[in-house]
């Protein structure tokens, strides 16, 4: 009777546990079939990297990168004239501004061709003997004067010879009548004393004259041979002046071709034809120093910029396709172009993922796809878009 009643007792921790096991298979169960029942999440694109694949964000940039024209001596210069607009296309060596002091650079040009001219005109002068006109001009009145002086002189003194001659003559006759006379004893001692000084007188006079006249040419004749040969030395074209004028006309020109220089500075050229992407100094503006006057870009052959993380920059070569997609929807679809060029240094990432957990610091390589013409031209409008770049390996 106690064996019975002892197994007939109630035991309540023994129908807890039945309860409780109960219980999680009946959980145990749903949540399986719940499990199954839940649609499965499909991965997204953009974070989906095919095994044979590399991807990286990027963005859009012309040929060449961006070009941000300025000039020598910004801080100095202004914007007098502005030929274009954003967007405008423009041509290798096209002018797209003018600076200030335009006016007085041509006139500085100006001057220094006309100065040009002069030492040019001057060395033909020396070459040609010419170069002293003014003095041999002078040198010739010099001649010609003293040769009029020796003309006048000469028939001054040859006059006064025949007047002396004539006396001389009249004088000697005198003398040999009043010889004849003292003879005959018709004059006495006295008178032939008288003529005979006046002979002599006559004599005298004679001789003083051709003296003077011999001295007057002698010396005049010197005088004009002397300035001949002046006047010679001056034609005469010495090989010193010739190298002089030479230095000159040179110097003439270094002053032109610095002139034409600076006025070349005035006027602002574009290296490269492209399109202005973006204007950064206005008319009246000083030049801004560090984005320059205008941004250029060839935008008609654009790239895409991948930074490839440098852990992956060993898998990319030249030549592999890409596909290029927009970070932000900035154009629909997709663009395909060719890896161009892989480069050269490792730094830190300049596109900023919008994944939260990405590494901000990481280091990357900055690798070049060429966009296919027919895709180049959808975003040619669209530099510094960001992009993903799915590079097939």
């Amino acid at each position: 009777m106690r064996s019975q009643g002892s197994e007939k007792k109630f035991k309540p921790w023994l129908t807890g546990t039945i309860v409780i096991a109960a219980s999680l298979g009946v959980f145990a169960v749903v949540s399986s079939v719940l499990q199954a029942q839940a649609p499965k999440p499909n991965p997204t694109p953009a974070n989906s990297t095919p095994a044979n694949a590399v991807t990286a964000l990027g963005r859009l940039e012309p040929k060449g990168q961006i070009i941000k024209l300025s000039v020598i001596n910004a801080q100095d210069s202004r914007v007098d004239r502005l030929l274009v607009q954003e967007g405008d296309y423009v041509k290798a060596g096209q002018i797209i501004a003018v600076l200030q002091g335009l006016d007085k650079r041509k006139a500085a040009l100006a001057e220094a061709e006309q100065d040009l001219d002069v030492q040019q005109a001057k060395l033909a002068q020396t070459m040609a003997g010419e170069s002293k006109i003014g003095d041999i001009a002078a040198q010739e009145a010099n001649i010609a004067q003293l040769e009029a002086k020796l003309r006048t002189e000469t028939a001054e003194k040859k006059a006064f010879i025949a007047r002396a001659e004539a006396e001389l003559r009249n004088d000697r006759l005198n003398y040999d009548r009043y010889q004849t006379l003292l003879q005959e004893g018709a004059v006495n001692t006295s008178n032939m004393d008288e003529k005979r000084k006046n002979l002599e007188i006559s004599q005298a006079k004679l001789d003083e004259a051709k003296a003077q006249l011999a001295n007057v040419e002698s010396t005049l004749q010197q005088q004009i041979r002397q300035q001949k040969a002046t006047l010679d030395k001056l034609k005469e074209v010495r090989p010193v002046d010739v190298s002089v004028s030479r230095a000159q006309v040179d110097y003439a020109k270094t002053k032109v071709a610095t002139a034409s220089a600076d006025l070349n500075d005035v006027y602002v050229r574009v290296p490269v034809a492209g399109r202005i992407l973006k204007i950064n100094t206005r008319i009246g503006e000083q030049v801004n120093t560090s984005q320059g006057i205008v941004e250029l870009g060839q935008t008609n052959q654009m790239y895409a910029i991948a930074e490839v993380y440098e852990t992956d920059v060993y898998k990319i070569k030249p030549g592999q396709k890409a596909t290029v997609v927009s970070e932000n929807g900035g154009f629909e679809g997709e663009l395909h172009g060719t890896v161009d060029h892989i480069g050269l240094q490792i730094k830190k990432k300049n596109v900023l993922d919008s994944d939260p957990a990405a590494d901000k610091d990481a280091r990357v390589v900055e690798v070049k796809i060429r966009i296919d013409p027919k895709d180049s031209k959808k975003v040619e409008a669209l530099t510094n878009l960001q992009t993903r770049i799915v590079i097939s390996l």
